[in-house]
C-alpha cells in the first residue's frame, strides 16, 4: 500500500509538472508574437523557431518554415558540415618542398596561414616576420643557396577567386577577400598611418606584411590635420594591387585598415621570394618576384622533398569563423569540403553540394531541397534557409557527442567576438552561444541558451529580412526580447524540476 501511495504521488508531481510546462510553453509563443508586434517593423519579414533540443519540443514558431536570407548565420551550416565531413581532428597543411632547384609551395586551402590571431596563440607565440624568417631559414639550412623559381600550387581550390554574387564595389574590403588555395594573412594588407610633424603635410604609413615594393607605389592623398578625429581609408584598384591612401590623419592609428589584395596566390609567392632572397637564397637572377608562378592546371611534381610544413587545426578555423565571423574562413571550409568529397579542386558548386548532402543525411531530404546554398559565409543574397532548418541543425550538432564541443564552443557568448556589444542590457539567466548576421536589410541571430547545471539547452533562430534602413536597432532589440522569452522558459524548467525533485 505504501508503495502504491508513493507511486501515485510521484505520478501526480509529473502530471503537474507537465501541465505547468505546457502553460509556460504557450507563454513563450505568446511572448514572441507580442515582441514582434511591439517591435513596430511592419515592413520586415520575420521568421522565428525556438526548440528544446533535449526533447525536440517546439517552444515557438512564427513563419518558421519559410526560407529567408541568413546573412552570416550561414556559417552555422558551413562550420557544422565541415566538422562532420572533414572531422574534428582535421588540420590544414601548407607544405614547402624542393623539386630540383624549384621550390614548390603546396597549399591545402588553409585560410589561417600567417594569421596573426593564430600565430599569437601558437607555442611559442610568433609574429608574422618571425614566421616568414623561420620558413626562409629552414629552406636556407637545407643547403639551398639558389632557386630557379618558386611555384605556388593552389590547385586544391579552383581559381574562381571571387564569388559572382558578392558586391562588386566592395571587393577591396577585407570581408570580400579573394579565396585562393594558397592564402596568407587573410589575403589582406594592413595599413597603419601616422601624422606628419606639420599640419597639411602627407602622413607617413606602414603596412603589414612589410613589402617595400608595394609601399613605394602607394598613392598617398591623405593629409595631416590638427583638429577632429582620424577619418581615413584605403582604396584598391579592382584589377591590380595599386592602393590609394586618403582622408584626414590627426593621430597615430593603432587599428589598421585591412584591404583585400588582387590575385593572392602569386602575390604571396612574390613576398616569399623576396624573404628568401633576404635570407641568402638567390631566386634566379634579378628581381626574385619575376620568377614566381602558379602551378599549371595539369602539372605534376614527381619528386618533392618536404622542407617545412605549417598546419592549422580545423577547430581554430571554426572558432574564428563563428566567433569573429571571418568570411574567408567559411569559404575555405566550403571549398575544402568540396575538394575532399569530389576528389578535385574545391569550388563553390561542389562545396555547396556537400553541405546539401549533409543536410539531407542529418535532417532529411525536405531540409536539403528547401535550402539554397550559394556561398559559405552568407555574403551572397541568394542563400535561403528557414529558421526551422537552423534549429533542427543546431539540435543535430548538440546531440552529436563528437561534434557538440567543437561546434558549440566556437560560438561566441556575451562580450565575445560578434556578441561583444550584444545583450549588455538584457538580463539572461542561462549561457548564450550564438551567431549574429548582417548584410543590408538583413538581421539574423541563431544559437543556443544553455543551462549548464542541468545540461538542458534551447536552440533558437530569429531571421529578419527586408528591415528598412535605419531600423536595425529595432531588429537587434527584437532579437534580444525573443531570446529573453526563451531564457525565461529554460529557467522556469529548472525551477519546476527542482521543486518536483524536492517534493
Amino acid at each position: 500500500m505504501s508503495q502504491r501511495t508513493t507511486h501515485g504521488g510521484a505520478l501526480g508531481a509529473v502530471v503537474a509538472l507537465a501541465l505547468a510546462g505546457a502553460s509556460v510553453l504557450a507563454d513563450v509563443q505568446r511572448d514572441v508574437e507580442r515582441a514582434i508586434a511591439r517591435a513596430a517593423i511592419p515592413q520586415a519579414s520575420v521568421g522565428v523557431s525556438i526548440v528544446d533540443v533535449t526533447d525536440g519540443r517546439v517552444l515557438a514558431s512564427v513563419d518558421a518554415g519559410a526560407p529567408k536570407i541568413p546573412a552570416s548565420n550561414m556559417k552555422l551550416l558551413t562550420t557544422g558540415a565541415a566538422l562532420d565531413v572533414l572531422g574534428d581532428d582535421f588540420a590544414f597543411r601548407t607544405e614547402f618542398s624542393l623539386e630540383g632547384d624549384r621550390l614548390v609551395v603546396v597549399g591545402s586551402g588553409d585560410p589561417a596561414f600567417g594569421d596573426p590571431a593564430i600565430l599569437v596563440r601558437s607555442e611559442p607565440a610568433l609574429s608574422l616576420d618571425a614566421l616568414l624568417d623561420a620558413i626562409a631559414k629552414a629552406i636556407k639550412d637545407s643547403g639551398t643557396d639558389v632557386l630557379g623559381e618558386v611555384v605556388i600550387d593552389d590547385r586544391v581550390f579552383d581559381r574562381e577567386l571571387i564569388h559572382d554574387q558578392w558586391p562588386r564595389d566592395q571587393l577591396d574590403r577585407h570581408y570580400c577577400a579573394a579565396l585562393s588555395g594558397f592564402t596568407f594573412h587573410r589575403n589582406v594588407i594592413d595599413f597603419f598611418p601616422r601624422p606628419a610633424a606639420r599640419t597639411g603635410d602627407q602622413p607617413t604609413f606602414t603596412i603589414e606584411p612589410e613589402m617595400p615594393w608595394i609601399s613605394r607605389e602607394i598613392v598617398n592623398r591623405a593629409e595631416t590635420v590638427a583638429t577632429g578625429s582620424n577619418s581615413w581609408g584605403v582604396l584598391r584598384d579592382m584589377s591590380e594591387n595599386q592602393f590609394t591612401l586618403f582622408g584626414d590623419i590627426r593621430r597615430r592609428s593603432e587599428a589598421p585598415v585591412r584591404v583585400a589584395i588582387h590575385r593572392p596566390g602569386s602575390f604571396w609567392g612574390e613576398l616569399l621570394a623576396t624573404r628568401l632572397q633576404s635570407a641568402g637564397v638567390t631566386v634566379s637572377n634579378g628581381d626574385p618576384r619575376a620568377h614566381v608562378r602558379l602551378a599549371e592546371p595539369d602539372e605534376v611534381f614527381a619528386d618533392l622533398r618536404p622542407l617545412v610544413v605549417v598546419s592549422t587545426p580545423i577547430r581554430d578555423i571554426v572558432r574564428l569563423c563563428n566567433a569573429d565571423s571571418v568570411n574567408l574562413f567559411a569559404e575555405a571550409l566550403l571549398k575544402r569540403m568540396g575538394a575532399e568529397v569530389a576528389k578535385t579542386s574545391g569550388s563553390w558548386e561542389n562545396g555547396s553540394a556537400v553541405i546539401r548532402m549533409v543536410l539531407a543525411e542529418r535532417l532529411g531530404p525536405d531540409a536539403a531541397t528547401g535550402t539554397t546554398i550559394s556561398d559559405g559565409s552568407g555574403m551572397s543574397r541568394l542563400n535561403q534557409v528557414s529558421p526551422r532548418t537552423f534549429t533542427a541543425w543546431l539540435g543535430e550538432m548538440w546531440n552529436d557527442s563528437t561534434l557538440r564541443e567543437p561546434f558549440v564552443s566556437s560560438l561566441p557568448t556575451r562580450g565575445e567576438g560578434t556578441l561583444d556589444d550584444r545583450f549588455q542590457r538584457t538580463p539572461l539567466d542561462n549561457e548564450i552561444r550564438a551567431k549574429s548576421g548582417f548584410i543590408n536589410h538583413v538581421y539574423t541571430l541563431s544559437g543556443y541558451l544553455i543551462d549548464r547545471e542541468s545540461g538542458r539547452a534551447v536552440a533558437f533562430s530569429i531571421l529578419l529580412n527586408d528591415v528598412p534602413m535605419g531600423q536595425g536597432w529595432k531588429a537587434k532589440r527584437l532579437h534580444e526580447q525573443i531570446v529573453q522569452a526563451a531564457d525565461q522558459w529554460l529557467s522556469e524548467q529548472a525551477r519546476e524540476l527542482a521543486e518536483a525533485q524536492g517534493g
